[in-house]
């Protein structure tokens, strides 16, 4: 991938992100956010919310992915999730009994009287698209290493490890969500005898769809975590040594620092990505004031940095005193 292929496909991921952040946010300003609990509730109860922020984030993290292929596969995800709402949505709207064309206008235009929100998720997928197709080289070398890294013989214990987990997650997974569907099934059913409708064609084909879907992000779970196995296990067990070192000869510090601060730098990102547009959501209103958005944005932006910069310190502040006592142990070593 040169330069300018690069730089292409990650302003596609941009445009993508501005166009899903209304469709994200938008119907959701109603919710209560005053304090974190109610806010996590918020999300995790509503599967639409949890689905959309899912692929919100995974969009936000590719587009300053250093890594190539971590910003493939977060591509990826961001795709595979959105068309799981997608999904999602229309069933719901099937169940509600609404015609099929209002269905398809509710779902990738517009519902009511709303702004043209899901236009804009539609619009979307055009760049989201064509992001991916670019970075389909990536996608596959980064699955040919993980399936190389299974078939070395020096990895069997790994193999049959991931396998096994896999069968059991997918089979768990699968008769899970196929008896949801023919509970579902069966409930719609419920009082209206034995004919047979459109509609209940409809409710297989879209049960059907999403649990294929789901299978899918059940497989990006497990892969994902194989690579950060692969990628994370020499420091485990260097940690895990360590741990055994109890005269603490040893420190631990400048290798777990650099995990920790990686773990509150995208713990506090993420959160700023989603509580800055539901902030300005719900305070202002993103049918109200559309002016609130550029100054919440900015705030929030500035807010964050200065939140980042002050853990930086203490992290610096923290290695730097762990350099100081590794240069002494050395020194002292030498002079005897």
């Amino acid at each position: 991938m040169n330069l300018i292929t690069q730089r292409l496909h990650r302003i596609y991921l941009v445009i993508a992100l501005l166009l899903v952040i209304p469709d994200t946010f938008y119907w959701y300003t109603l919710n209560d956010y005053s304090n974190p609990q109610n806010t996590f509730t918020a999300i995790t109860s509503s599967t639409g919310l949890t689905w959309l922020i899912v692929s919100y984030l995974a969009l936000f993290f590719a587009i300053f992915a250093r890594n190539l292929e971590m910003r493939s596969f977060l591509t990826v995800t961001a795709v595979v999730t959105r068309i799981f709402f997608l999904v999602w949505i229309t069933d719901i709207w099937r169940s509600n009994e609404v015609s099929f064309v209002t269905l398809l206008k509710n779902v990738f235009i517009r519902t009511n009287s709303a702004p043209y929100i899901e236009a804009f998720a539609t619009i979307a997928l055009i760049p989201l698209i064509l992001s991916l197709i670019i970075q389909k080289s990536r996608v596959a070398n980064l699955l040919t290493a993980l399936v190389n890294f299974l078939k070395s013989p020096s990895n069997s214990t790994h193999k049959a490890v991931f396998y096994a987990i896999g069968g059991v997650s997918y089979l768990a997974t699968a008769f899970v969500m196929i008896r949801s569907l023919l509970d579902n099934y069966d409930l719609a059913k419920t009082g209206a005898g034995n004919s047979f409708k459109l509609t209940y064609l409809f409710l297989i084909i879209l049960g059907v769809i999403g649990i294929a879907l789901k299978l899918l992000i059940l497989g990006l779970t497990l892969l994902a975590g194989l690579w950060a196995w692969i990628t994370w296990k020499a420091d485990i067990y260097t940690v895990l040594g360590h741990m055994k070192d109890f005269k603490l000869t040893e420190y631990l510090t400048r290798k777990v620092a650099s995990y920790l601060y990686t773990f509150y730098f995208i713990s506090i990102v993420g959160l700023a990505a989603i509580g800055i547009p539901i902030y300005a959501s719900t305070t202002y209103g993103i049918n109200q004031d559309y002016a609130a958005f550029p100054m919440v944005t900015a705030a929030g932006v500035i807010i964050t940095f200065l939140v980042l910069l002050a853990i930086r310190l203490v992290f610096e502040l923290a290695v730097a005193v762990i350099h100081i006592a590794e240069n002494t142990k050395s020194g002292v070593k030498r002079l005897n």
